[in-house]
């Protein structure tokens, strides 16, 4: 759990990061280029024995799932706000659930159904703070919206077929072909005109590199990791705590001031993972959900 919420936290930088990246780069060039760099770095750390590309039907369709979410998620977060995005990227919470449940076959528990209620309360508290219906029903941002929300479900597939493979003797053999297909799925998005995009700027430049080494290679290492540890349907109301993150990061980075409302979500959102960290010890007394 140490190692989702450490996740999440890293992934609570991305919308900012992002934000300040697409300024210098095109969504196709800078999703590609951070799936491109992460497969390299994983083939070298990985060592001989890895593979660019393998025959295991779950790391191809990994593989696509990330590709498709980082492009969806970019073209998403160009036409939408970072805060409304931490919202409705939410919807990957009932995705990895459901998935979890159908294909590996995850019990739901109602401990963990409560937990998810309450973690996910927290976070639209936080996230509707100040935000009005037009954010998020107006126009453009209506489709970033859209476009973000598709983004969850394709990563939710990402986090559930990578939990299927068995391939590589270690999480950076795996990682590498899987980042390799996604390289490949974003790959013919570059044909776009426009896509070769990149005007550059110290700030776009440097989001870069976070977004590559820290919001990429190292935290899906970190997840991967987590995902060997606890199920994936935890680790879905974790990442719900990405909003969280953000807010705190804006508060101490951006100095955005820090609201009632946002301590309450903070509280309730600790609350509902604290639920979920006690499951082992009152399984035995809650019975699955049928």
């Amino acid at each position: 759990m140490l190692l989702g919420l450490i996740a999440a936290a890293i992934w609570g930088l991305t919308p900012v990061a992002t934000k300040v990246a697409l300024e210098g780069f095109s969504p196709e060039l800078l999703g590609f280029l951070r799936l491109a760099i992460a497969a390299v770095l994983f083939r070298v750390i990985a060592g001989n024995r890895a593979r660019w590309f393998v025959a295991d039907l779950w790391i191809w369709i990994a593989g696509a799932g990330l590709g498709a979410d980082f492009l969806l998620y970019n073209y998403g977060l160009q036409r939408t706000t970072a805060n409304v995005a931490g919202l409705v990227i939410n919807v990957e919470l009932i995705s990895t659930i459901l998935l979890a449940v159908w294909l590996l076959g995850e019990r739901l528990s109602a401990r963990r159904v409560l937990g998810s209620a309450i973690t996910l309360g927290g976070v639209l508290l936080v996230t509707v703070d100040g935000l009005s219906l037009s954010d998020l029903v107006n126009g453009r941002r209506a489709i970033g919206n859209i476009l973000v929300m598709s983004a969850g479900v394709a990563w939710s597939l990402y986090a559930i077929a990578q939990r299927r493979t068995a391939y590589g003797h270690n999480l950076f053999q795996r990682m590498t072909p899987i980042f390799s297909v996604a390289a490949i799925v974003a790959a013919p998005a570059l044909l776009r005109r426009g896509a070769w995009t990149a005007a550059g700027g110290m700030e776009p430049v440097l989001m870069f590199i976070v977004l590559t080494l820290f919001g990429t290679s190292i935290v899906y290492w970190i997840y991967a990791r987590a995902q060997q540890l606890i199920d994936v349907s935890i680790l879905a109301i974790l990442l719900c705590t990405i909003p969280i993150f953000a807010v705190l990061f804006a508060w101490l980075l951006l100095g955005e001031r820090l609201t009632t409302v946002l301590l309450m979500g903070g509280g309730i959102v600790t609350a509902g993972i604290a639920l979920i960290a006690t499951e082992r010890r009152a399984g035995k007394a809650m019975p699955p959900v049928p």
